[in-house]
This record gives structure tokens, sequence and C-alpha cells, in this order.
């Protein structure tokens, strides 16, 4: 009944379910030949509908029959978050019979960013998710729950909509995650249903350290699947601890340059989805690296996203080739190593716990910002370093305002106009707990 129910809720995406999962066994060469050949038809589309790549491509190839393969990209220039940006609306397509809707990434590299994105190539990218999902044993129409932010389906709050039902999705939200609200979900029918949790990995740590002092646990819980930031050794190994499960597996990806790429069982790196976007990882000469474990900048291109295709895009992450043999399970898709990218400590204030994604949840709405980082430096004292844009129009009393009504008012917020600090490999630590690690208290 539950197949029957998704399959009709979402059709499109349930039939790209079951086509991507039996692809998981295609030779290297079949995944090559059908990328290749969309990779031309994306290129030709981008020289006739999408002004911004006629314009900068035409100072390196004459035409787009030029770029035939995946190493003919290498002729071509990389792109920015900055370019998508500067250049939004000579980006979207021209091409009038293309529906599309504004989506937005997370924000959770510190940086959101708006895009169009069709409705087919969200369904694609769903039953993507799924197919990983599948690995940590969930079925079609499992229920589940989302511990995060918006940009994986979590809000501010924990309400279900129409939506969630027919998915059979149940929603935590990670802005805050309190003692009172784990008891609250846990006296809930559907508590003991859910088979998987999908979400940010400090806040599905978090909620389980709940779970560990209140000695309970979904009983029925198959699996989890870990986003957006690094899923740390540490951190693993306690939600398997605490949930009693072997199945908790990373995920990586990015909606907007149609990139995904998630664990098998074996958790020995990362199998790369290969039908939305071809996957490159380059030197700083802008060529190809295939060498197992050399790390290199990840650059997306999008092959199903006719709305504003992202060519040759910069992650912003930092990858390296794991394996490009089968898994012990035969999944034939190429691995990455775990992903060197966004990551972020965990804010404790007195009566509750804010992870990166309740931040990401409130900074990703405010117009204009390019940048934002939160370092706690004191038992209720939180420093805020914000890049502006030209188009940022809140003061530093109004933003102080904005803070404390959508994340908490007892908080002694102090607002820097700077950049976010960098890590030595030139990431942004979302939140950043100078006090606990003082203490050398963990995180």
């Amino acid at each position: 009944m539950k197949n029957l129910i998704m399959a009709a809720s979402v059709p499109i995406r349930t039939s790209y379910f079951h086509c991507l999962r039996n692809k998981q066994y295609w030779p290297l060469e079949r995944i090559t030949r059908y990328q290749e050949r969309k990779l031309r038809k994306m290129v030709h589309y981008c020289w006739d509908y999408v002004p911004f790549y006629k314009t900068i491509w035409e100072k390196f190839i004459q035409g787009p029959e030029e770029i035939r393969n995946i190493k003919d990209l290498e002729r071509l220039p990389v792109i920015t978050k900055k370019d998508i940006t500067d250049n939004y609306t000579e980006l979207v397509t021209r091409n009038r019979l293309v529906f599309s809707q504004e989506s937005r990434t997370g924000g959770s590299t510190g940086q959101p960013l708006k895009f169009q994105m069709t409705r087919l190539d969200e369904e694609i990218s769903w039953a993507q998710m799924y197919v990983g999902w599948s690995r940590a044993g969930y079925s079609i129409g499992d229920p589940f729950l989302v511990i995060g932010g918006e940009s994986i389906g979590a809000g501010l709050h924990d309400k279900r909509i129409w939506r969630d039902r027919l998915l059979n999705r149940w929603i935590s939200s990670g802005s805050n995650i309190t003692r009172e609200r784990v008891i609250a979900l846990s006296r809930t029918g559907y508590f003991n249903q859910i088979r998987l949790i999908y979400g940010y990995p400090t806040a599905i740590r978090e909620m389980c350290e709940h779970f560990h002092d209140l000695k309970i646990r979904p009983m029925q819980i198959q699996g989890v699947v870990c986003t957006a930031e690094p899923l740390r050794p540490e951190v693993r190994h306690r939600i398997k601890e605490i949930l009693q499960i072997d199945n908790v597996l990373d995920q990586w990806g990015l909606n907007d340059g149609g990139m995904h790429a998630a664990e098998g069982k074996e958790q020995d790196g990362l199998h790369v989805s290969f039908y939305r976007g071809i996957l490159e990882i380059i030197d700083s000469e802008n060529r190809q690296i295939y060498e197992k474990e050399k790390t290199g900048k990840g650059i997306a291109t999008s092959l199903c996203n006719f709305a504003m295709p992202f060519i040759r895009y910069d992650t912003g992450d930092m990858l390296h080739w794991k394996s490009f043999e089968p898994s012990p399970s035969g999944i034939t898709w190429p691995r990455i190593g775990p992903v060197d990218g966004r990551t972020g400590d965990v804010i404790h204030l007195k009566n509750k716990s804010i992870t990166m994604p309740g931040l990401t949840l409130v900074m990703r709405w405010m117009e204009g910002l390019l940048e934002y980082q939160f370092i706690q430096t004191g038992p209720n004292d939180i420093t805020v370093n914000l890049k502006r844009g030209n188009n940022f129009q809140l003061t530093e009393a109004e933003t102080r305002s904005y803070l404390k009504t959508k994340i908490d008012d007892q908080v002694n917020w102090t607002i820097q106009w700077k950049e976010a600090e960098r890590t030595a490999n030139d990431k942004i630590l979302i939140v950043r707990n100078d006090w606990f690690r003082n203490q050398n208290r963990p995180l």
C-alpha cells in the first residue's frame, strides 16, 4: 500500500527511483557514453539559449561542436558562485518552452545562492537521493524522519504539511534541539514506525544524545543518511552506538550543480550519481585528475536542468577519487573519498543546542548576505561575522534584532562586518564554539 501511495503522489520521482536503482550496475564505459551524449546536447543548448555561456565560451572555442567528450571540458572556463550571482539573468534560459521555479541552496557553505530549476530536474534529484537511502535500508514509502534545515525539507518548526503525509515524512527542525521537543517526538504514534533518519550529522547526533538520556530510540530504525556537512568518525560512531545500527551512511551533493554521491553499506567511499551531472576533479592547472587519492577541486556540470544550467561549476569542495572499481556489493559507480567541505561545531546554550541547519534556516533569507559565521565565546555570548553585498539593507541594530527574534533573544549578539574566518583548507567553519573548545569539552 505504501508503494502505491508514493507512486500516485510522486509518480515521476518513483519511476526514476526504480530506473536509477537498476542503473547502479552499469559498467563505467556505459556511464561515460551516456554522460557524453547528454553533455553534447547540453553544450549546444547553452550556446543557443543561455547568453552567458556563449559570451564567455567564444574566447575558448569556435562553436559547441568542439566539446564532444568529458576531456574536452578542460577547454571551458570554470564558473563560481560569484559568476552566478553577478550574471543571474544571463544564465537563465531564453527558451520559452522551459518552465522553472526559483530554488536556493541551504546556505550550509556560508554563501546562500538562488537559482532556477525545472520540476523534472528536482524530481530526478529526489530519485537519486532515494537510491542512496536504499543502501541504508530505505524502501519507497517507508516512514522517515528529517532532522535539519529547509534545504532538506525541514523548517523552523515541526509541523507536517499535506505533502509530508503523502511522502510518509516527519519533520524535526534543527533550529534548536531540546529535551522537551525530543520527549514530544517520542510520544507521537509514528516514533516507533520510523525506518530512516535523514539530516545533518551534528543535528542527528544532538537528538541521539537526548535519546540516550531518555533511554529511548525508534524501534524500527534501519539506517541513517547524513548530508550537508562532513560526517566525522566520532559522530558516526556515536549515532551507531545510540541507535544500535550499522547503517549510518554519508551523502554529498549540491542541487545547483546537479551532483549527488552516497556511501554504500561498505562505507568505503561515496558512489557518484551520474544521471544529473558530471563530476570533474581538477588540479591548479585546470587538468582533470584521475589518480586515486589525489585531491583537487570538485567541478560540476549539470545535465538535466535546462532552466539554468551550471557548466563547470566550482562546488567549493576539495575532493579525491577513491576507486573506479565496483564495490563488493556490485555497485559500479565511481567513488570519491570523504569530502573536505562544509562543516561546523554546535552552539550550546543553557536550555538548548543549535546546530548548523538551524542557523542556515535563518541566514539564507537575509537578502544581500554573502557570508556568515557564528562564533560562541561564552555561555551566552555569540559573535557573528557577516560579509555584506551591495543590496544588503539591514543596519547593525536591525540585524541584531533579527537574530534575537529568529534564533534566541537571551544571547548577547556581537555583529562584525567582516569575512568569515577560514580553516587551513580555505573552508568556512559556519559554527565555531571557542567557548567549549577552550574548556576541552566535546563539541
